[in-house]
């Protein structure tokens, strides 16, 4: 990757007491939006976190649009917007003075373009942040970060626990961040009804590791779930990732569906049928059994 990407992970790792994050390897470019998937515990906040600079890894490197993230050298912060589940707002004040609070820290801040999200967003600015809602929480967490016009966007579980109607009102926001090509999103989460919508690419974590990075469209493209009848014994598939059989009646789930469909054609299979999976169902495979090929 170039100089030019939103951040680089470079080797890192991270250590805590019966958990390692890494060795991760990560680069994003501007103009993307990279879901970050895993079950909790994995690994996607630690890494979130060692780009935000709010965790420093005990080994590699971090750099946000080819700046080390070096808390030295803060002047890479001014392109880093960080979105959590959890809010660190000060909740017997206003939702307005929370935010002149936070323009203190940052040069690049515009009262302006904050005001203009709150008034977008329906965020009531005279209210005092112990009286807001979860979503108007999540919508004042967004326009703190989005006021000071950062370019990279970390975002982690942003959504989660929010109505439909406050999460299509953020993903509106998200998708009007990208438009002009030079901002990226970095979306941790282990729901994927949003990321379905939002990311261009996946990244898989499972135990700290990465299993697999792939464009969405590929994964829905290429994965299948496919049934067929053969002998009443297991059989190995090409490219099966799961794998059950009842007598004769087999199912797999494939991550080359065209692959194993010729495989199953070699086999002398019948009664092939093949049905489209959709992100959701493709993350649980992926997560559960690894990206390989099962071997019954």
């Amino acid at each position: 990757m170039s100089s030019s990407a939103a951040f680089t992970l470079t080797g890192v790792v991270k250590r805590y007491p019966g958990f390692t994050l890494g060795p991760i390897d990560l680069a994003l470019e501007p103009g993307t939006v990279l879901g970050f998937v895993g079950p909790n515990g994995s690994g996607k906040t630690t890494t979130l976190n060692c780009i935000a600079g709010l965790v420093r890894p005990d080994a590699g490197s971090v750099a946000v649009f080819g700046r080390a993230v070096d808390q030295t050298a803060p002047a890479w912060k001014a392109d880093v917007g960080v979105v959590g589940e959890t809010h660190g707002f000060y909740r017997g004040t206003t939702a307005e003075a929370n935010l002149r609070f936070l323009s203190s820290f940052l040069p690049e801040w515009s009262d302006a373009r904050a005001r203009r999200l709150a008034v977008r967003l329906g965020l009531p600015l005279g209210k005092k942040v112990e009286e807001l809602s979860k979503g108007q929480l999540a919508k004042l967490a967004l326009v703190a970060a989005l006021a000071h016009g950062p370019r990279l966007l970390l975002l982690d579980e942003p959504t989660s626990g929010l109505d439909p109607v406050v999460r299509a009102e953020v993903l509106d926001v998200l998708w009007e961040v990208l438009e002009d090509g030079e901002h990226a999103i970095f979306y941790s989460t282990h729901v994927l009804s949003d990321i379905a919508r939002l990311a261009d690419e996946l990244v898989f974590l499972r135990e700290g590791g990465i299993l697999l990075r792939s464009s969405k469209d590929a994964l829905t493209e290429r994965w299948r779930r496919i049934s067929f009848r053969l002998a009443d014994a297991d059989v190995a598939v090409a490219h099966a990732v799961e794998y059950r059989r009842v007598r004769a009646e087999h199912q797999v789930v494939s991550d080359d569906g065209d692959a194993t469909l010729a495989h199953l054609r070699e086999l002398g299979a019948d009664a092939i049928e093949q049905s489209r999976m959709t992100i959701d169902e493709i993350a649980v495979a992926i997560l559960r059994g690894g990206n390989h090929v099962a071997t019954p």
